[in-house]
């Protein structure tokens, strides 16, 4: 999960309003709270308002050249900072701006350091036109959150190529204030982004302002594309150039039975779209993922040529970064909530869409577990981020929750239900939300304070764990690499119920 660390400089954590789509009831209004200005105090805007269009962007790539030529006005005072992706600064070119008025003249813009002084853009709408050497900026920085070249694409998220305000105004809330933005491609070539459509433009993508600086992975270049349907919404698959043993329609079945594995646990696809942007590269393996969303969600994938149909088949990684777009985005110190439930859900889910077997679900769960527990030293969740507890001690968090929710409750909830509630209150990882406002809405869901209860004891103490006896008494038995299932054990319907799920919804 890409943080920006220009984001993190210039935007406090704040609530998003979410688009639920897997939601049985309309979710409660929810405020949004973010940043005035750097310093400034937060404000609150009127719940469910969907936010001015401040600026509107016209982006034309060129495939022989690899320059983004970009046109923008903005429509309100932007401050005396502009900005770009940090990194990517030196590789706008020709910036100009004048004053959005007939016959004004256009004036050279001045980057200093990691912003762009705009004087015509300080106090009132204005005019931006630019190049930006986009395949340069990708084989220079070479990095996927920022710019890189990727099986003939060029990889970079809106953040690196649209110069924007730094930051919102003093009279709105980073959420009330939002960026459009439009692009045409050269013949033969095409683009495609995890951000949302514009509800009211089909043509144009539409994000707040401060959800720019962690905007979905987007792309460049020669692609082949399909729509690929899944409960409650469509993923749009994108295909980089270059030959697999398997073929498109394969590609297609596995997106779509990683989609139908998160739709059958969390009752629907967590958002009305998503993207899938799959670069095919050297080797057998199908793996290295990524995700990132902001104002949307796009999960990039590496697949390889020689990749086999069992590879695909035991593929694991696709689902994992599905899974991460059901969560909303926390607070870094908190990552290991992001990261333990796409590894706890991950197995179950695949299980439950009949590509995993059971046995090997609870068998990855026994050996991996321990993993996550506290070791000398451990300050509690929060606080200890090393690899074991990030993934596997979130994991384990969750783990306890799915028990205990079932237990608090007779079977009649599991976690999945907890998770449900957060999405139906518009808690996706498109939104970013404070680690207990995601706890709050969950134990809602299910009428327990599990979640809440839990996290105050493991947030910041070490809460050891006997996983072993955990494990017994849910009937959960391993010996010599194989696992053996005990239907006498104290917790066996509780095992039951979180491998298959319940009828409950």
């Amino acid at each position: 999960m890409r943080r920006s660390a220009f984001a993190l400089v210039l935007a406090l954590l704040g609530i998003g309003l979410g688009s639920a789509s897997c939601g049985t009831k309309a979710p409660a209004p929810r405020p949004v709270v973010g940043a005035a200005a750097p310093g400034g105090p937060p404000v609150a805007a009127p719940p469910g308002t969907p936010g001015a269009v401040i600026g509107e962007y016209v982006a034309a790539w060129d495939q022989v050249t690899g320059v983004v030529r970009v046109e923008a006005r903005l429509t309100a005072a932007a401050g005396s900072m502009l900005a770009l992706e940090r990194g990517a600064e030196p590789f706008a070119r020709d910036v100009e701006a004048s004053a959005d008025r007939d016959g004004a003249p256009w004036a050279a813009v001045v980057r200093r350091g990691g912003h762009f002084d705009a004087a015509p853009c300080a106090s009132g709408p204005c005019r931006l036109r630019y190049r930006y050497a986009l395949r340069e900026a990708s084989r220079t920085i070479d990095d996927l959150d920022t710019a890189a070249e990727e099986s003939e694409l060029v990889e970079a998220p809106p953040s690196t190529w649209l110069i924007a305000p730094a930051s919102t105004t003093a009279a709105a809330a980073p959420h009330d204030q939002r960026l459009r933005f439009r692009v045409t491609t050269s013949s033969g070539s095409g683009f495609v982004t995890g951000v949302f459509h514009a509800k009211d433009t089909p043509d144009a993508w539409d994000l707040a302002l401060d959800d720019l600086w962690t905007a979905p992975y987007s792309a460049f270049g020669v692609l082949r594309v399909r729509s690929v349907p899944v409960p409650g919404g469509a993923v749009q698959l994108a295909i980089s150039p270059g030959t697999t043993l398997m073929s498109e329609e394969d590609l297609v079945k596995w997106t779509s039975d990683a989609g139908r594995a998160v739709a059958g646990y969390y009752g629907c696809f967590p958002m009305p779209g998503a993207l899938v942007l799959v670069a095919i590269a050297r080797g057998r393996w199908v793996g290295s993922g990524r995700t990132l969303s902001g104002g949307g969600g796009t999960v990039f994938m590496r697949v390889g040529e020689k990749a086999s149909a069992k590879a695909f088949r035991d593929d694991w990684v696709l689902v994992h970064e599905m899974v991460h777009l059901t969560f909303p985005s926390v607070p870094r110190e908190q990552d290991w909530a992001e990261e333990g439930i796409a590894t706890y859900v991950e197995p179950f889910a695949r299980v439950r869409a009949g590509l995993l077997t059971a046995e090997e679900a609870w068998g990855g769960l026994a050996n991996g577990l321990p993993n996550g527990l506290p070791a000398p030293g451990d300050r509690g969740l929060d606080h200890t981020h090393t690899w074991g507890r990030t993934y596997w001690g979130g994991a384990l968090f969750w783990f306890l929750a799915d028990v205990e929710i079932h237990k608090r409750t007779k079977n009649r909830f599991g976690l999945e239900h907890a998770l449900r509630g957060v999405i139906d209150a518009g808690g996706t990882n498109a939104v970013r939300w404070p680690l207990a406002e995601v706890m709050k809405a969950g134990d809602q869901a299910v009428g327990v304070p599990v979640l809440t209860e839990l996290h105050a004891a493991m947030g910041a103490a070490p809460h050891p764990v006997d996983v072993k006896a955990l494990l017994a008494s849910l009937g959960v038995a391993t010996a010599s690499g194989r696992v053996r299932f005990d239907d006498q054990a104290p917790l066996a319907d509780v095992r039951r119920a979180i491998t298959h799920g319940t009828e409950t919804r």
